[in-house]
């Protein structure tokens, strides 16, 4: 359903104070989903109730004071949480306020069988805003145990106060294939049209898997999709945190992490026809580390931080550049953001370069954003004050660069948040999780990062976060 709506906007950005703190503001508070909904607990399923995880940030490239977010609502210990939830700012990020309505995208969120999103749980949520202003969101919806998985998309014509219900890109109720992590994208070049991409395993038999991309096509603002698969790989190979970028020129590219049963690498392939085709990879950076590699607790404590980060990329508006952020592991087992640049539409890249300031230890889940200055920013979590076993002192942090980006001495470094104590953060399989990614947005001379903090309250354990900060 569509809603016409007004709002106040905010005279210019809400900068970074003189001292060049970050101003940060709450997103969210407690669960916003009905009480008692979702599956019960047991069988070695936790539920994390009032937990917020790893959000998404879009911006309305003509009404750019106007920002949507998309986040997992009251994590599970394994797959997801119980729903989606959004928000959406009228004053570039200075303040937030729950959409009148959230996308449908799980029983928790009002899914049934008559309307599509009658799933278990739902979780790896993504979300932009086409130059109309509609807003657009993905998730990866599924059944407790996995053995059903969808990709949906769920379209808001009024910015991200209501939703229309969420429509099939794939669903698979055959345990033999599992989809994954979407990333959706509208073509800030080419007004209507909108792409989602994501992975889809496909376990052959006991000993052999693939894992190829898959790509969703809108042309109508979000509204009907075609679906394919665009690029397929050898038995036992594959990626997982595909994400879609458009050039200037026309130039489609896809970031992602390769891997095979020995080897995986960060790479980027590239399609000058729309998507019809699409290149060997025009970066190919060797990774030692397999996703799902915890990050190494500073205290030995055998308490790890979950490590599912995966490629970004930030393409500068109007131009040929483009930048890659992901994670690199050091031969001492921490990790750290590793950076490069292309000139010239993702054909040819500058080496990779350690850019996070992280003194000791691990640097994680780093985000991308870039402004048409070219300014670039990127945000990730480190354990720097960590001084106790019995905590895990955690800080959120910013790099910024506006010229000479590939030298590392170019980055100028910024404390946005913390310590907070991440051993308070949620519990899953793979650590604790202060999110595979989070949000990160230009907003023109500002930018805008919406992430997750513990708050050292038991009923409300982790909540979101918004921090204006420039360069």
């Amino acid at each position: 359903m569509t809603a016409v709506f007004t709002c106040t906007v905010a005279a210019q950005p809400v900068f970074a104070d003189d001292s060049g703190t970050a101003v940060v503001v709450p997103v969210s508070g407690k669960s916003a989903l009905p009480a008692g909904c979702g599956q019960p607990e047991g069988d070695g399923y936790v539920l994390n109730p009032n937990t917020e995880v790893q959000p998404m940030v879009a911006r309305d490239s003509k009404r750019p004071w106007h920002l949507v977010t998309v986040y997992q609502q009251d994590r599970w210990n394994r797959y997801g949480g119980n729903g989606a939830v959004t928000a959406v700012s009228d004053d570039y990020g200075a303040t937030w306020r729950p959409s009148a309505e959230n996308p449908v995208f799980s029983r928790c969120n009002g899914g049934t069988a008559a309307n599509g999103g009658d799933y278990d749980v739902t979780t790896d949520h993504w979300v932009t805003v086409t130059p109309s202003g509609a807003a657009v969101a993905a998730s990866f919806s599924l059944s407790r145990t996995g053995e059903v998985t969808a990709i949906l998309v769920s379209r808001s014509g009024d910015g991200g106060e209501h939703w229309d219900a969420p429509v099939t890109l794939q669903r698979d109720d055959d345990p033999r294939f599992f989809n994954d992590r979407p990333a959706i994208t509208a073509d800030p070049y080419h007004p209507g049209v909108v792409y989602a991409v994501w992975d889809r395993v496909d376990t052959q038999s006991a000993d052999n898997w693939v894992q190829p991309v898959y790509m969703a096509k809108s042309t109508d603002d979000g509204r009907t999709w075609t679906t394919k698969k665009v690029y397929d790989f050898p038995t036992n190979s594959g990626v997982i945190g595909t994400e879609l970028v458009p050039m200037a020129d026309g130039t489609l590219l896809i970031g992602m992490h390769h891997e095979t049963n020995t080897t995986a690498a960060t790479q980027v392939i590239r399609s000058t026809d729309g998507g019809g085709t699409w290149s060997a990879p025009t970066l190919n950076v060797a990774a030692p580390f397999a996703v799902g590699t915890k990050i190494p607790d500073p205290d030995g404590s055998g308490d790890p931080v979950r490590n599912a980060s995966l490629p970004l990329l930030a393409a500068r508006p109007n131009s040929k550049v483009v930048n890659a952020v992901w994670q690199s592991q050091d031969a001492d087992g921490t990790f750290h953001v590793v950076y490069a640049r292309s000139t010239d539409s993702g054909k040819t890249w500058s080496s990779p370069v350690r850019v996070d300031k992280t003194p000791t230890g691990s640097a994680a889940v780093p985000a991308i954003a870039v402004s048409p200055q070219g300014t670039v920013a990127i945000t990730y979590y480190d354990f720097r004050n960590n001084t106790s076993a019995a905590t895990l002192p955690t800080d959120f942090w910013a790099v910024t660069c506006a010229e000479n980006c590939t030298q590392a001495g170019s980055w100028r470094e910024r404390h946005i948040e913390g310590p907070f104590d991440a051993r308070t953060v949620p519990s899953t399989s793979s650590g604790r999780m202060l999110g595979d990614y989070t949000g990160l947005v230009s907003t023109g001379s500002a930018f805008v990062a919406v992430y997750g903090v513990s708050t050292g309250d038991t009923a409300n354990p982790v909540d979101l976060h918004s921090a204006t900060f420039r360069s």
